[in-house]
């Protein structure tokens, strides 16, 4: 029998007692101080004209993101979340798990991407940037044999 069912009625009331004591002995990244990472994730499509991608940006807004693409093929995807205050008593909060802050995500992209006619959308959280590509030349070349 473990001990602590000799003090408990079952894990459930065990659980809630030691995550409301957790943070004071160990505190978790927020209330340290350090900063938790939101990394976008993307989904990356590549057709015969063009190259998608989809990244899951939930909770920012449009006018806080910011696409770039750079000369040698970089795409990079960067904004911010901001905290608002949504607790009159912080001291009250026993579980953070949301995380506030900068991102900024890069990816390398083919070459051939007509920049001039790359669209980006948002809706819903959901960034969507479409790049289009020059079609691609056939490759036929002549081979001399030594």
């Amino acid at each position: 029998m473990a001990l602590a069912r000799l003090f408990f009625d079952n894990d459930t009331d065990f659980d809630r007692m030691l995550s409301a004591r957790m943070p004071t002995y160990f505190p978790s990244s927020s209330t340290a101080g350090w900063v938790d990472r939101f990394t976008p994730k993307f989904d990356i499509v590549q057709k015969d004209d063009n190259v998608t991608v989809l990244a899951e940006l939930p909770g920012v807004k449009k006018e806080n993101v910011k696409v770039d693409l750079t000369q040698d093929g970089r795409l990079t995807i960067s904004g911010s979340t901001r905290e608002e205050k949504e607790y009159e008593d912080e001291s009250n909060v026993t579980h953070r798990e949301r995380s506030f802050g900068s991102f900024s995500r890069s990816i390398s992209v083919p070459t051939g991407i007509k920049p001039d006619e790359i669209k980006a959308s948002m809706d819903h959280g959901l960034l969507k940037v479409i790049l289009p590509t020059k079609p691609k030349e056939p490759s036929v070349a002549q081979i001399t044999i030594t």
